[in-house]
């Protein structure tokens, strides 16, 4: 199970091959959403639709902070986002072939979220309370994520947790941007 988490983690961190750049930078004037196949969820279930949304870009679509929200890493700061092409490196220019046809966010309960929160605490000053939820994302090609969610109320955090098991080296923030602070409503 590491050696999947090794190539997830390192598609969701580095942003498949952009170095550290999000695809949507990478080409900017073909990020639209025209010709996406009727099937792909395109609008996120609360409450992740509070801190995040479905982009389009070349090399297929993404989950990826909402506008006013920065999805980073806890080490170095970089961007975060979840690609429907879950691949380590050279993603091909799939458009809006590449999308996700299922993702549930479903409330864990207290016993799971409370372990989770543990982990994902670890080394961080916080002492909020946090509602728990995970998220399950299925590819068009069929690759499947499990990511755990943490809405603390002004902020949030995720990390990665296949089969249940959780990885501290995948968490990362989700913050009110600087520059556009959100209300927290949808």
């Amino acid at each position: 199970m590491r050696g999947k988490f090794t190539l997830f983690f390192c598609a969701l961190a580095i942003g498949i091959g952009f170095s550290g750049a999000t695809p949507k930078a990478a080409a900017d004037d073909e990020n639209d959403c025209r010709g996406t196949p009727s099937e792909a969820i395109v609008t996120l279930p609360a409450p992740l639709r509070k801190w995040g949304q479905i982009e389009c870009t070349p090399y297929g679509h993404i989950l990826v902070g909402r506008d006013g929200w920065v999805w980073a890493q806890l080490d170095g700061g970089s961007k975060v986002f979840v690609p429907s092409q879950m691949v380590d490196r050279d993603p091909e220019l799939l458009g809006n072939t590449s999308y996700f046809t299922a993702i549930e966010v479903s409330q864990l309960d207290n016993e799971i979220t409370e372990g989770a929160l543990r982990l994902f605490e670890a080394g961080l000053d916080m002492s909020e309370k946090a509602e728990g939820y995970r998220l399950d994302a299925t590819s068009v090609s069929g690759s499947k994520l499990t990511l755990y969610f943490f809405d603390f109320g002004s902020f949030a955090g995720g990390m990665w947790c296949p089969d249940g098991e959780c990885f501290a080296d995948t968490r990362f923030m989700i913050m009110a941007s600087p520059h556009n602070p959100q209300d927290g409503s949808v």
